[in-house]
């Protein structure tokens, strides 16, 4: 059976521009969306949730509830600037100060009820990266983190966690054998201690892709190849356009552009095992500049607008009750394509 779609947003865009309540009224009433993925940032975030955790707890709380009221759902908090990337760092106190930040994340994540938290699996070094031995016993360093933060999500009631796939061999989780090594040994650490641990799944992100100097296999670059490898741990997409060299990110447009949503989505409809899918719209704009932000609105605007007719052409149609997408039955787009 396909999976139930849903489209949100990431909430890169309003860092540094907008406060979160209005955030989320924007996204309500000028973009239409009621599924949102909050982005964790320095603000707000681990520095905040050391000195005063339960001023912390109570000001996303508040977040939360002003969500509620709209009738928005926070699936997610997330970081789009690998706030605790440094799980890899050869300095055993910045990893450290690493995990407090993911840890944060995860705080923001139960706050809000959140589905899940969401973060890149690591951000090495690229020198340490190049030396295979450091590069190992970084790499275990960092996936005794990720353990630890598995157990903190049981302990905080978020039923799982989302590592991101990257576009860099320092980054982790960049192709598709290493990504399946890495979620392999994770699971197994869940399936050893399921009533202590939440489960880690995947997103896949359309703008990231490894280049071919670091990977020779064009698979690594094909979401069709991600999609069929991962049709059951596939619980997040990160839609966005991008250049064959994946170079650069932006809005869709319609008919154009490297990343073609309804084959896209119609990959996801034909492979993603998974009973939900969450697909965030993630491009950041321009920050610092009210002419750039507001752009940025209407740019948001006209790839809603293709994403929502690449999901009609697949056959989905949008329940107003939740805003979620199903697939209608026996529709030409679900059956011919």
């Amino acid at each position: 059976m396909a999976p139930r779609l849903y489209l949100g947003l990431n909430l890169n865009f309003a860092k540094y521009v907008y406060g979160r309540r209005h955030t989320i009224d924007l996204a309500r009433d000028e973009l239409g969306l009621r599924h949102l993925e909050m982005v964790a940032d320095n603000d707000f975030g681990p520095v905040f949730y050391k000195q005063t955790p339960e001023a912390f707890r109570d000001y996303h709380h508040r977040v939360a509830e002003h969500a509620a009221s709209r009738e928005v759902k926070l699936i997610s908090a997330f970081t789009v600037y690998r706030d605790a990337g440094a799980i890899t760092h050869a300095n055993p106190q910045i990893r450290e100060s690493a995990y407090i930040s993911g840890l944060s994340i995860i705080e923001q994540a139960a706050c809000y009820g959140a589905e899940f938290a969401g973060l890149s699996l690591f951000t090495m070094n690229r020198e340490d990266s190049e030396n295979p031995d450091l590069y190992r016993q970084l790499f275990d360093e960092g996936m005794a983190i990720w353990k630890r933060w598995m157990e903190d999500a049981r302990r905080l009631g978020v039923p799982r966690l989302v590592v991101e796939m990257a576009a860099a061999h320092r980054e982790g989780c960049s192709s598709i054998p290493e990504t399946q090594r890495t979620l392999d040994l994770l699971a197994a650490h869940h399936k050893a201690n399921p009533d202590d641990t939440s489960p880690v799944c995947l997103c896949y992100d359309t703008g990231h892709g490894i280049s071919p100097a670091e990977s020779p296999d064009d698979r690594d670059r094909d979401y069709k190849a991600w999609l069929e490898a991962f049709p059951e741990e596939t619980y997040e997409l990160h839609l966005k356009q991008t250049d064959p060299e994946f170079l650069a990110t932006g809005h869709f447009e319609e008919g154009t552009g490297f990343i073609d949503p309804v084959d896209v989505l119609r990959t996801v409809r034909d492979t993603v095992t998974s009973d939900e899918v969450y697909m965030f719209l993630e491009t950041p704009g321009k920050r610092g500049r009210t002419l750039g932000e507001d752009q940025n609105i209407e740019d948001h605007k006209s790839s809603i607008a293709v994403i929502e007719a690449a999901l009609k052409k697949n056959g989905y149609e949008k329940d107003d009750s939740d805003g979620g997408w199903g697939l209608a039955e026996a529709t030409p787009a679900a059956q011919e394509d």
